[in-house]
């Protein structure tokens, strides 16, 4: 996975996900929306075979690219326990 910025101002962020489909680009909205700071996060995929998740993220208070960052610091902390639990 590779993250590839497009447009970046003081509250809004818009990021390409390269390499990744609708499985990890749900968890990391879902991440996105429970910041109580993050005003607008969705994503889209242009195309359905060939796109890559686009994101658009707007906080209310914060850099939206804090806020990416905490929710995929989150995601990698909860997927460290499931990995925990299976072993």
């Amino acid at each position: 996975m590779k993250f590839k910025k497009i447009k970046e101002k003081e509250n809004e962020l818009e990021f390409e996900l390269i390499g990744e489909d609708h499985t990890f680009s749900w968890l990391l909205l879902e991440e996105l929306l429970s910041d109580k700071n993050v005003e607008i996060a969705q994503y889209n995929i242009p195309h359905p075979l060939t796109g890559q998740p686009v994101f658009y993220v707007k906080t209310k208070k914060g850099k939206p690219i804090e806020a990416v960052k905490k929710a995929a610091k989150q995601l990698s902390k909860e997927m460290q326990e499931l990995l925990k639990q299976i072993k």
